[in-house]
């Protein structure tokens, strides 16, 4: 829930930056571009400018808009902790919504250095498996590693490491 705020008040910030920038003084405009909200604001904002095939599905999906809302506050955290600079990213999150399947959920999205890893769970192990593999057919990812164990009341958790695309 905290993402989904930090990511809608970046975007109110920018719009706000956008419209009032006219209105600041240097000096102020400089302040407020210097702070990490202004900079997540651009990343998200680049993210969602961008344009895509796949686009269209993405926005008038609400499964697809809530994993693009992890995986930007995961772009923004880490381009403000430079773990990263951002390229190809709407990419990366189409490989990966396109890689899922009904059934398995992300539950995060996280970037050391440059690798992603996708956190998440899936009804059974075959479910995983499946997943793993549609990430690896799509020859993306530099490689893709995971592991899961089987939780008692959720099926499998699991922990992807997508390495950065070569």
């Amino acid at each position: 829930m905290r993402l989904v705020k930090d990511c809608a008040l970046a975007l109110l910030l920018a719009a706000a930056i956008s419209l009032s920038g006219t209105f600041l003084s240097g000096q102020a405009l400089e302040s407020v571009r210097e702070s990490a909200l202004y900079r997540r604001s651009q990343i998200i904002g680049s993210i969602f400018s961008r344009q895509d095939a796949g686009i269209t599905e993405i926005a008038l999906s609400p499964r697809a808009r809530g994993l693009l809302l992890k995986f930007a506050g995961a772009l923004a955290d880490a381009y403000v902790n430079f773990e990263m600079i951002p390229h190809s990213e709407l990419t990366t999150f189409t490989v990966v919504y396109e890689s899922l399947g009904p059934l398995v959920e992300i539950e995060s999205f996280t970037y050391r250095r440059k690798d992603l890893i996708i956190t998440g769970r899936a009804p059974d192990e075959n479910g995983y498996q499946e997943f793993m593999e549609r990430l690896r057919s799509r020859d993306y990812f530099g490689q893709v590693t995971g592991g899961f164990y089987t939780n008692v009341d959720s099926g499998v958790r699991f922990e992807i490491q997508c390495a950065a695309p070569v």
